[in-house]
């Protein structure tokens, strides 16, 4: 059975408290109103990328990375916590004073320094203000012991010094490519020609100590800059994976960028070892969509979002697999066991392999339990114009790997085009046309212009119910869905048009999760707690004289703490001391004294449900 999860993370954004040094207050975040019910800004277009299953934190629950697009290049962590039931249990802090302008575009966690302390890593600083005290780099967020817990600023920083404004990576891979028994970070870099380059890096010491130190291991450029960088046929740098392509046991890497799919290959010989094609290799890059010796020309084709890697028939080497972002049509890079991998020839390389599946997100795995691997790949955007005609979202298409020679396109089923529900009707602008008297709605796509799937990750069986699921990254959501009044004038023949309200987009989803336990098909929905969902209501009474009443809810059973503060931020009394709680709502009294016994002054007070790296604050009035 396939199903479609829907985990709506409606506004996941999240402000530090000025007052409280710790925890951090739980708010709707845009930049017109700090009020959950307002508006949102039309800037914000949800997350590239969904990264996982991890379990980062050692506690034995898996964990989904996801990023924020344009909210300041975020990543929020959301942790499986029962069966179809995820939690948003922490999000990086807002690092820009400018968020919306930063456009994050890929995110991993590993534990790179092999502390046991697992990291999370994304690129920021593109787009930051001139005064922002963060530059250009890798940003790393270690855990810090506490569960859920990554910190309230990066552990460490590693700064491209010498890179300029444009800058981007679409693809970033974090694994042992050298097995020297320490990860290693791989990532190519859209750079403006002289920095359009691929990077292995490492780190040697404690992360977060202050003395690691960051290596490139490796660094090759895509164009011919002089004797230290020859010519690997030219274009950005984008996908970077370690694949063992002749089944040798040691590890190749498998690099491409924007000029007619150009493709080169690098041999792992040792720890810290990298051979590359020198200039006079044959065949050692490739354009896969040109003839031998041709420049590139239009069209100019790229696997934008990167390279996946599986061993998708089993003979024991990898197979490499990407998606082209101008025709939708995945292709493979395959070898032989033994065959020489330092040249790509017509024999090493399939286009149009599937046609048609995903011109973005692209990811691997065994959906159906079958043991065949399935390809899964981005459908289309979905649009006012579609829902107007009664078409479903197709956000998914899924093909089956059927055994085979695995670049035979016989091997391949068709593609399945999943239909989500169409459920969408809230996400569109609502315009009702009135011409003399004749009134009608129609639906229109917002700013953002319709949701598209970005990239995606295979869980596996994150929550033990018997589906494995796949993670789904939401681009193209709006903030805000508005309501328009369009008036024909017969004076003048022309239309009037005005807006006559504004909402916060209800289904603002940045991600998605697409289950399956491989029978039939069926659509249902997830669940996933966010912070709000803590519910902390207003004291009663309010004001107060001895005593009041505090009133809480909790969405699932939790070690929570209420605690009092005065508007200094300075802890009066704690009221509920980290404390488990089952899954409802209850109510605690304060009898307005202070940690002593001592009755508190009359004056305005801060109470506060505080849950995980979350709290939420209200304020009272204590009158005598």
């Amino acid at each position: 059975m396939h199903r479609v999860t829907i985990l709506l993370l409606a506004g996941m954004f999240i402000l530090v408290g000025n007052l409280f040094s710790q925890a951090t207050d739980y708010t709707w975040l845009n930049e017109l109103s700090t009020d959950p019910a307002a508006p949102y800004s039309l800037n914000h277009s949800g997350s590239r990328q969904v990264s996982g299953p991890y379990d980062l934190d050692g506690d034995g629950l898996i964990e989904v990375l996801v990023q924020d697009y344009t909210g300041g290049g975020r990543v929020h962590v959301l942790e499986v916590v029962g069966p179809d039931t995820w939690e948003h249990v922490y999000s990086t802090p807002v690092l820009d004073a400018y968020p919306g302008t930063n456009n994050a575009r890929t995110i991993a966690g590993g534990d790179v320094d092999g502390d046991g302390k697992g990291e999370i890593y994304f690129f920021a600083g593109r787009s930051y203000a001139e005064n922002s005290p963060y530059p250009p780099g890798l940003y790393v967020f270690e855990h810090t012991g506490i569960d859920n817990d990554y910190g309230d600023a990066p552990a460490s920083i590693y700064e491209f010094v010498d890179l300029p404004n444009r800058w981007r990576q679409e693809q970033l891979t974090i694994v042992d490519v050298d097995k020297d028994g320490s990860d290693e970070l791989l990532f190519g870099n859209n750079g403006n020609n002289t920095f359009d380059r691929w990077y292995v890096l490492g780190v040697d010491g404690d992360i977060g100590s202050g003395f690691e130190t960051w290596i490139e291991e490796a660094v090759w450029t895509s164009r011919n800059l002089g004797p230290d960088f020859v010519d690997r046929g030219g274009g950005s740098p984008y996908g970077m994976v370690v694949a063992d392509l002749d089944g040798n046991g040691r590890n190749e890497i498998v690099m491409t960028s924007w000029n007619c799919l150009n493709t080169t290959i690098v041999k792992v010989l040792a720890p810290n070892a990298y051979l590359a094609p020198g200039a006079g290799t044959p065949n050692g890059f490739r354009h896969l969509t040109q003839n031998p010796g041709d420049s590139c020309g239009a069209p100019d084709h790229v696997s934008f979002f990167g390279l996946n890697v599986v061993d998708v028939d089993g003979d024991g080497n990898d197979e490499v697999y990407g998606s082209v972002l101008q025709t939708g049509d995945v292709y493979i890079i395959n070898y032989n066991p033994g065959e020489n991998v330092s040249g790509i020839t017509d024999d090493n390389f399939t286009l149009g392999l599937i046609p048609g599946l995903s011109s973005l997100g692209l990811t691997i795995g065994d959906l159906d339990g079958d043991g065949h691997m399935d390809f899964i790949g981005t459908g289309s955007t979905y649009e006012a114009e579609a829902f107007n005609n009664n078409e479903p979202p197709n956000w998914i298409d899924i093909v089956e790997y059927n055994g085979g020679d695995p670049e035979d396109p016989a091997s391949y089923s068709d593609v399945i085009n999943v239909l989500f529900p169409e459920d969408q009707l809230d996400s569109f602008d609502l315009v009702i046309n009135d011409s003399l008297g004749v009134i009608w709605e129609t639906r229109e796509s917002g700013d953002q212009g319709g949701e598209f799937v970005s990239k995606l990750a295979f869980l596996g069986d994150p929550d033990n119910d018997g589906f494995t699921e796949v993670a789904m990254g939401f681009q193209g959501v709006d903030d805000s869905t508005f309501v328009f009044s369009r008036v024909w004038n017969p004076a003048d023949s022309t239309w009037a048009r005005t807006v006559t309200s504004a909402t916060a987009n209800p289904r603002r989803a940045f991600m998605r999760v697409l289950a399956s336990d491989g029978t039939n098909i069926s659509i249902q929905d997830d669940r996933v707690v966010l912070p709000s969902d803590y519910i902390l209501e207003q004291n009663y009474p309010n004001p107060f004289n001895p005593s009041t009443t505090i009133r809480f809810t909790l969405p699932l059973d939790k070690t929570i703490s209420v605690k009092v503060y005065d508007v200094t931020g300075r802890l009066v009394t704690t009221v509920v001391d980290n404390q488990f709680y089952s899954q409802g709502t209850y109510e605690v009294v304060w009898n307005s004294t202070n940690l002593g016994g001592i009755p508190a002054a009359s004056g305005t007070y801060l109470y506060t449900l505080e849950y995980g790296n979350f709290r939420q604050t209200k304020r009272m009035v204590l009158l005598k």
